[in-house]
């Protein structure tokens, strides 16, 4: 029977919030620390499975493929190594805290 592991999306308003919590602006590599600190505890066993002959673990394919959709979907704007957090990307992110 496969373990549980964490969704692609369910790593998406945690990458958002990620970046808000760094000043709106960041690295990529500063987001997925932080959205990793923020989801440690979240996260199944099987997320820290490595994957690509051990190179990356799959919380970071995840959250690295989800962050390309947010790109995509311009919640974020990405500017060479910076990302920010774009004005669709932090009304979401209030919007989800008022509902939570």
């Amino acid at each position: 029977m496969p373990q549980p592991q964490t969704s692609k999306p369910e790593y998406g308003p945690h990458l958002l919030a990620s970046l808000r919590d760094l000043g709106g602006e960041a690295s990529r590599d500063a987001v997925l620390r932080h959205t990793y600190t923020r989801m440690e505890g979240r996260l199944h066993p099987a997320d820290n499975t490595l994957l690509y002959n051990g190179a990356v673990p799959r919380w970071r394919y995840q959250a690295e493929h989800m962050l390309d959709g947010l790109v995509e979907e311009r919640y974020i704007e990405e500017d060479g190594m910076t990302l920010r957090l774009t004005r669709r990307g932090r009304n979401y992110i209030e919007r989800l805290a008022e509902a939570l």
